[in-house]
């Protein structure tokens, strides 16, 4: 009795190539996050803020726009260049996309008059608290138009970490101003 010779299998057999439901795309690695931006929120980007107060700070930030450099400075060293830094309460944030980000998002004003950029941003940064929304800039009104996604496709993807760790990851390298020593303030005092 003569065998017959035996077929290859098929290299395209739908059982052999469809995905079960446990298949992890990154292989069951973890992604780490090891850049965290301080940012308004991208401009073609819909957005959600994370409704936890624990993951927000009320804090002084100084920007340095030539350089496009975003410090955090300690309330004392604050407190010596009042006209160099702006008080924010910074926000975890994270796009459509799954990308976190830190928005600083401007605080009333102690005395004088409220700044319809301000307000509107304040306004859409609660608003994201529960929808998806994109900020756009209104020149002409001078402020910024508000929109809201007609779908909630997903749900935000937060990192898992603390406020303290987000931190750490945004303003490392010489991004914590914590001293009148530091080479930026030294900078700005005419000094460095």
């Amino acid at each position: 009795m003569t065998d017959k010779p035996k077929t290859a299998p098929n290299p395209f057999d739908p059982a052999a190539l469809r995905l079960t439901d446990g298949f992890a795309a990154n292989g069951g690695a973890e992604k780490l996050l090891l850049v965290l931006k301080a940012q308004k929120p991208p401009k073609q980007a819909f957005v959600q803020v994370h409704p936890d107060p624990e993951l927000r700070i009320r804090v002084a930030l100084l920007e340095l726009k030539e350089e496009g450099e975003v410090y955090v400075v300690a309330p004392a060293v604050a407190e010596q260049v009042p006209t160099e830094v702006r008080r924010v309460e910074i926000r975890l944030a994270v796009t459509q996309q799954g990308t976190p980000f830190l928005w600083p998002v401007p605080l009333p004003p102690v005395e004088g008059a409220e700044n319809t950029w301000n307000m509107t941003a304040r306004a859409a940064a609660d608003l994201a608290e529960t929808k998806w929304v994109r900020l756009t800039a209104n020149r002409s009104a001078q402020c910024y138009d508000v929109h809201v996604a007609q779908s909630a496709a997903t749900d935000p993807v937060w990192p898992d970490k603390s406020l303290g760790e987000l931190l750490t990851i945004a303003f490392n390298n010489g991004r914590l101003i914590d001293s009148l020593d530091h080479p930026v303030i030294q900078r700005l005092l005419g000094r460095g």
